[in-house]
């Protein structure tokens, strides 16, 4: 029955590759063989780096295919590709940061681009993880004010003043004394997600840890600065 099921709902909506958009004969594991075989991995001695202190895992490049996944998931309004990725950045965490966290978090878009979006990708890919470690996301960290996007400013220095006094923790007493896992989509820099993690520990919070689904490019890709960061968060109307 569930076998007939799944071949019928397989007619009606024909499943797609997470990355690519390609329609495949089976859903299987969400992903064309094509972008399963192209996934930009980063390399185990670069998966995980320091972010201003906090320790940061990375599942991939930000390279074709993942590139074009996460951007479709973003501004596409495709929210279903989040429980793909999530697969991935949730095995990263496990191997990478495991035992290190006993909540999980996101960095939050603002309550504008959250209406204009219908969704936060962030808190998507945390929800979709946190199912398959069997518990809950909690939002944790507030936007409290616009600013100019990201992917606007090249320099490092000029994306940590853009997110400065940005995010706030609204209910201390929720984050005192725990250790959380604090999920982004995409890092460049990394000045997004140390702000919120220190947003985190302001607040009381006993220790944060971050992971990311996508950050930089490959060597071999030497991308102009400005076209690394994907991440929007906290980019003008977030």
């Amino acid at each position: 029955m569930k076998r007939a099921v799944s071949y019928l709902l397989d007619l009606l909506f024909p499943p797609k590759c997470a990355f690519c958009g390609a329609l495949m004969e089976h859903t299987g594991s969400g992903v064309c063989p094509r972008c399963s075989s192209a996934l930009p991995f980063l390399p185990d001695n670069r998966v995980l780096r320091e972010v201003n202190t906090f320790p940061a895992a990375v599942t991939f490049y930000y390279d074709e295919p993942v590139s074009t996944g996460i951007k479709a998931l973003k501004f596409r309004k495709t929210p279903w590709r989040a429980k793909i990725f999530a697969r991935y950045l949730a095995q990263t965490a496990a191997e990478y940061l495991g035992g290190q966290f006993d909540e999980v978090t996101f960095v939050p878009v603002s309550l504008k681009r959250n209406y204009q979006r219908g969704f936060d990708q962030a808190r998507l890919l945390a929800d979709e993880a946190a199912k398959i470690w069997s518990c809950r996301a909690v939002p944790t960290v507030r936007k409290v004010r616009d600013n100019r996007r990201q992917s606007s400013l090249d320099s490092p220095e000029d994306r940590a003043e853009n997110v400065k006094n940005v995010y706030r923790v609204p209910h201390p007493e929720q984050v005192a004394g725990k250790r959380f896992l604090l999920i982004d989509d995409v890092l460049t820099t990394g000045s997004t997600i140390s702000a919120c993690a220190a947003a985190l520990m302001d607040a009381g919070a006993a220790s944060v840890v971050c992971a990311a689904l996508a950050g930089g490019r490959s060597p071999q890709k030497n991308a102009p600065a400005g076209e690394l960061d994907a991440s929007d968060k906290a980019g003008g109307g977030n």
